[in-house]
């Protein structure tokens, strides 16, 4: 890795990076064809919870794929398919999201009423339906006001909308200044969350950037990168880094006599390697323990639960595959 800073050198996790990723996809290419457990002899793969080495294989990207972008009877506007990405992403939430659907019809921009759908959403959380999904944190730091974190991300929504926020990601050269763009905005300051939502923008018609054009890592990312090599990295040097998995996948398979993986035959992008960072950063938690730091997380939270078998995915129409 030539590119790279002088401290950057591999330890045995990085290896486990790319045994890691060739195992996963293994895993949800035998659920794919209806395969029965057990999908992996890897222990720690079979006893705990990992996203997609594809991103846009997860679950909830699938649903927000399907029911969000490209549900047949939603508008196509630019304008309305940036107010549902945009709600939806603020809570992250299946449920959430089909609460509004039931109550309301896909939701829109042009009937868009935050206090009305801020009350949805509270009777539905006092129900018991998970509104917010812990895949990461946002914080709530507009609107203070307002008592509850629903409805201040319900003024979000309105006031992005308001302020033209489709219109300045349109007027974009750059997946850089998309970014840019969203991170101006009040909760999007933070680098990692502009950046998730940035991608599932990304996978609609709205903007079309290439996901290798630019990437920000996040805070498990930076955490994997250190285990990988060593050196916790600024986010240039995890920019590069990342770049380095992604221009080179094909040899560093091969170095470690695997088998690359693609999805239906697009090669792993940007995205999807800093996932797979944030993913090797917890699986060597149990593989690696020793590369925990003092007060470092040592354990896997979650555990596997299979919710049955999967739908065929369906995945940008732009990416032809």
């Amino acid at each position: 890795m030539n590119t790279l800073p002088d401290p950057f050198q591999p330890t045995k996790v990085f290896e486990s990076y790319w045994r890691f990723a060739a195992e996963r996809q293994r895993v949800f290419e035998k659920r794919l064809a209806g395969d029965p457990q057990p999908w992996t002899n890897d222990p720690i793969l079979n006893a705990h919870k990992f996203t997609n080495v594809f991103r846009a294989a997860d679950r909830v990207s699938q649903f927000l794929i399907r029911n969000v972008f490209y549900e047949p009877s939603a508008s196509t506007d630019a304008e309305e398919v940036v107010f549902r990405i945009l709600l939806f992403k603020l809570f992250n939430s299946i449920s959430a999201w089909e609460c509004l659907r039931n109550l309301f019809g896909i939701p829109t921009w042009k009937q868009f009423d935050a206090t009305v759908y801020a009350q949805a959403l509270t009777e539905a959380k006092n129900q018991g339906v998970k509104i917010w999904n812990v895949a990461y944190v946002q914080n709530q730091n507009y609107a203070t006001h307002l008592p509850t974190k629903h409805e201040r991300y319900l003024a979000l929504v309105k006031y992005m909308m308001s302020t033209n926020v489709t219109g300045k990601l349109q007027a974009t050269r750059t997946y850089a200044d998309a970014f840019r763009v969203l991170q101006s905005y009040p909760l999007h300051s933070q680098s990692f969350v502009p950046m998730q939502h940035l991608t599932d923008l990304n996978y609609s018609e709205v903007i079309n950037f290439s996901e290798n054009d630019f990437i920000v890592a996040g805070p498990g990312a930076l955490d994997g990168i250190r285990k990988c090599f060593g050196v916790y990295p600024t986010q240039a040097q995890a920019a590069l880094v990342i770049q380095e998995c992604v221009d080179n996948q094909k040899a560093f398979f091969e170095h470690f006599k695997l088998e690359p993986v693609t999805l239906f035959g697009r090669r792993l992008h940007a995205i999807d390697c800093q996932n797979l960072f944030c993913e090797t950063d917890k699986y060597a938690r149990v593989a690696h323990p020793e590369f925990t730091l003092p007060g470092g997380r040592s354990k896997i939270k979650q555990a596997l639960s299979p919710r049955g078998p999967l739908l065929k995915p369906l995945f940008p129409p732009k990416w032809g595959i």
